[in-house]
């Protein structure tokens, strides 16, 4: 086997040390949680509490989204399809996202078919939904919904909320190119890399897709995956 070349092994190298990192953090962040949850806290000490849980999950979620995003980029990158069962994935979700709920007063809820289950990989889904989530909660929207539904040949989950929505020009400007909302320090580049990490969801010639839109539930913004069955 040849050697690797100087830019693959400094890939290779940063790839590794942000894994190591997120290692870490997970680590430091649980003896933390724990840590806390003995201490006595009063209303405003909880609320405090509650915000640097929020930021140290996005943080945790930020590093392995960059590790995911590596990964499609390296040849041969493949999904790791399971089946999974909606009640429980989007019941878990919510849960992980309890702390960013409550630092932020927004009230997040999930709705599904109780027995519906589908093929996917549940690690790249969880990243995509991570993003479309905190990209919600930085619009100070709230309320937040996910839903997931069975439509011929392919699953749909999608993220709701209350907020102002996505407009016009963002909506018609293609994922692919990266997407900037208007008003908003967002670069899109989270809503990119999570197309890209989607894309390696296939079934035959088709390749889960992200979609925006307006929430037809709650009446601001829409992100739906749509992962071929």
């Amino acid at each position: 086997m040849p050697p690797p070349d100087d830019s693959r092994l400094a890939s290779d190298l940063l790839a590794a040390g942000i894994h190591e990192i997120k290692n870490r953090f997970g680590l430091l962040y649980s003896q933390l949680d724990q840590l806390l949850a003995s201490l006595p806290l009063s209303s405003e000490h909880q609320h405090n509490v509650d915000t640097i849980k929020s930021e140290a999950q996005f943080i945790g979620s930020e590093l392995m989204r960059i590790l995911a995003s590596y990964k499609t980029l390296g040849e041969g990158a493949s999904a790791n399809v399971d089946q999974q069962f909606l009640l429980d994935f989007l019941e878990e979700k919510v849960a992980r996202h309890a702390s960013t709920a409550a630092a932020h007063n927004v009230q997040m809820d999930f709705e599904c078919d109780d027995e519906l289950t589908a093929f996917f990989d549940a690690g790249i889904v969880s990243i995509v939904l991570d993003t479309a989530i905190y990209n919600a909660v930085k619009e100070q929207v709230k309320r937040v919904l996910l839903t997931a539904d069975r439509q011929p040949g392919e699953l749909l989950i999608a993220v709701h909320d209350d907020g102002a929505g996505f407009p016009p020009a963002m909506l018609e400007q293609p994922i692919s190119q990266g997407v900037v909302k208007a008003g908003s320090s967002s670069t899109g580049l989270g809503l990119y890399f999570a197309q890209r990490l989607l894309g390696l969801q296939q079934e035959g010639e088709r390749c889960g897709q992200i979609r925006l839109g307006k929430s037809d539930r709650l009446g601001g913004a829409c992100v739906t995956l749509h992962l071929p069955q």
